[in-house]
């Protein structure tokens, strides 16, 4: 079903049910701006819960109630495998003005009835991709904060001075929609968010999480982080910073938490360009399966990109593992997501320990790989970045070199893990049992992984060659 079969239908039903009905929210601003999206938003007249409940029943979409107290409920629907949300909320006040006076921003804070919507639709196309003609709008809008103005001024301002007492949450809000829509907060509006921003601490950790992935997941994120850095309000959220604004590096130029942001900027330009890791038809190889890693799903909401630049942030505290256990229990985080960060952090110096070893072999590639394991592509990327951020590197470290190295392994990773990390299996656990009549114990998982590093060496080659190293190996022990 197209958009304007799905908006004809709730149209119909609002009319039966004798309803007023208004396009409103991030759905009506991204139109406007000539980017639609698939996520809409209906305030209503009267109970949207029972409209709701009928467009899911009549489209086959399925009804999420989401507050019961102020009557506001969800239709998903998923026409052709695209995912649709279709969010209904009944008016907060007797009138529509008045529910935009309990709103955000003032390019949130603009209504358009249905009818009127399809009207200027299929004068203009819209339903169809094409960009509305913004002339007609003013007609049919209801904006009584000037939305549309700030729109192309490309402003977000906020429609009332306790817009964040109201909920603090919007603060992260604000910037994360000027980074999306490439809008400049009001010095009003900033000047407010800092004032407020103490209000951060009593919201709850998960509506902040969401609004730090959504700033995480900009391909440009640095400058907004930046603005929180400047303002406070990330101090509010991630506590740990001022510890870091007052610990010194090993290097004297930096405090921990500057040579951080420096660390978050250089990743995500790594992350972005991917062109960091060198030319070539090797570098464009691995390029295209670093992107399709970093676009992998570490849970089924969240990217290994949002997450890795938020590693950066993390990776040099000192009692990491408690900062992030604290961070990830205040965020409600899941455990996924916290040994992501965990390891990231513990283990992005383990690439230079193994660069700085005099003489590297086939064993020490495997096990730095074993050890780190499927989060290998991030630790290297991050301990890239992290290694380009310190100052004064070029006398005391071979960067180029550093970075070649990368690469390297990188392309060991990716095209030379039967050699490194997992050669073909010679003989499991039960065949040592068999033979050496051993019973299950760690002793025996200890001796396969000692046999696969002796087959990375060439060592081993065959299933006797593991069987009699694995009989040499417990009598050496018991000597």
């Amino acid at each position: 079903m197209s958009l304007k079969d799905t908006l004809d239908v709730i149209g119909n039903l609002s009319i039966k049910k004798n309803k007023k009905i208004y396009l409103v929210g991030g759905f009506l601003r991204d139109i406007y701006l000539g980017q639609p999206g698939r996520d809409l938003d209906f305030a209503v007249s009267g109970n949207a819960m029972n409209l709701a409940q009928e467009v899911a029943e009549v489209l086959k979409g399925v009804y999420i109630p989401l507050d019961r107290i102020n009557r506001v409920a969800r239709v998903v629907l998923e026409p052709r495998g695209s995912k649709w949300q279709i969010d209904f909320s009944s008016f907060k006040g007797l009138s529509i003005e008045e529910d935009l006076s309990n709103r955000d921003f003032t390019i949130n804070a603009m209504a358009l009835e249905l009818d009127a919507y399809l009207k200027l639709s299929q004068e203009n196309g819209t339903l169809s991709g094409k960009r509305p003609d913004r002339r007609r709008w003013p007609e049919f809008l209801t904006d009584p904060y000037s939305g549309l103005a700030d729109i192309e001024g490309k402003t977000i301002r906020a429609i009332n001075s306790y817009v964040f007492e109201a909920d603090p949450v919007r603060i992260l809000r604000a910037v994360r929609l000027s980074g999306k829509l490439g809008f400049k907060i009001d010095p009003e509006t900033l000047s407010l968010m800092e004032q407020n921003r103490w209000l951060l601490q009593e919201v709850a950790g998960e509506r902040i999480w969401e609004e730090l992935l959504g700033i995480l997941s900009l391909p440009q994120s640095y400058p907004l982080i930046t603005v929180l850095d400047d303002t406070g309000i990330l101090s509010e959220v991630f506590p740990v910073k001022e510890n870091m604004s007052v610990s010194g590096q090993n290097l004297p130029t930096d405090n921990v938490w500057a040579h951080s942001l420096k660390t978050y900027k250089l990743l995500e330009e790594l992350c972005g360009r991917l062109t960091g890791i060198g030319t070539g038809d090797r570098a464009a190889e691995i390029r295209g399966l670093l992107r399709k890693h970093l676009d992998q799903g570490l849970t089924s909401e969240r990217k290994r990109s949002q997450l890795i630049k938020l590693a950066a942030l993390f990776h040099d505290p000192g009692n990491i593992e408690v900062y992030i256990s604290e961070f990830a229990r205040r965020l409600k985080m899941s455990k996924v997501e916290e040994s992501y960060l965990k390891n990231l952090a513990g283990k992005h110096t383990l690439p230079v320990s193994l660069f700085n070893k005099p003489a590297r072999g086939p064993a020490d590639f495997h096990r730095f790989f074993i050890g780190i394991g499927q989060d290998t592509p991030d630790v290297l990327l991050l301990s890239l970045a992290n290694m380009s951020a310190t100052p004064d590197l070029k006398s005391a470290f071979d960067l180029a070199g550093y970075r070649s190295f990368i690469v390297d392994l990188l392309y060991k990773y990716y095209f030379e893990a039967e050699k490194y990390i997992n050669p073909p299996i010679l003989v499991k656990g039960e065949d040592l049992m068999t033979e050496l009549g051993l019973r299950p114990s760690r002793q025996l998982g200890d001796l396969l992984e000692k046999i696969t590093e002796a087959q990375v060496c060439g060592e081993v080659t065959s299933r006797r060659e593991a069987i009699t190293y694995a009989a040499r190996l417990l009598k050496e022990n018991e000597g």
